[in-house]
């Protein structure tokens, strides 16, 4: 039985193209086999979890503190926008930036390409990302929900 119910992390730039960004979802076969697609880009790239499931649920549990809130850097015109939606057993995760990113962001984008082997996308610049970090403001938003990972 799946533990992992969702997963939905898109990150592109202000003009919501994903041609040199993220886009991914779960999904789960009728035989039981469980995978991430993803989109880097705009080439495809599955994520096979099947026999790896606890590990890709231990590896994310970086991200619990990300929870109910948004990443904001009103200081950046025409960035980037990322959301994120995961849920796992009774664990839900929503959060979502604009020009903004949470602490361990680049922490998080390590674990999928250097474990999971998941290409970095075009819009990745760690320079910038570190210095977007520290311009940050964090919204703790106890009403976000689903609908927030598609704006």
């Amino acid at each position: 039985m799946a533990r992992l119910k969702a997963f939905r992390f898109i990150w592109r730039d202000a003009w919501f193209s994903i041609s040199e960004g993220f886009d991914s979802i779960l999904e789960t076969s009728e035989s039981g086999e469980i995978s991430i697609q993803f989109l880097v880009n705009g080439a495809p790239y599955q994520l096979k979890l099947t026999d790896i499931e606890d590990k890709f649920i231990e590896d994310m549990k970086i991200l619990k503190d990300w929870d109910k809130r948004e990443y904001y850097n009103s200081d950046v015109l025409d960035g980037t926008m990322w959301s994120l939606h995961f849920t796992y057993d009774s664990t839900i995760i929503v959060a979502r930036g604009m020009n903004g990113f949470p602490p361990n962001f680049l922490d998080y984008l390590n674990i999928l390409h250097k474990k999971y082997n998941i290409p970095k996308a075009k819009l990745e610049n760690e320079k910038s990302i570190k210095k977007h970090i520290k311009d940050t403001k964090i919204i703790e938003n106890p009403n976000i929900d689903s609908w927030a990972m598609y704006f």
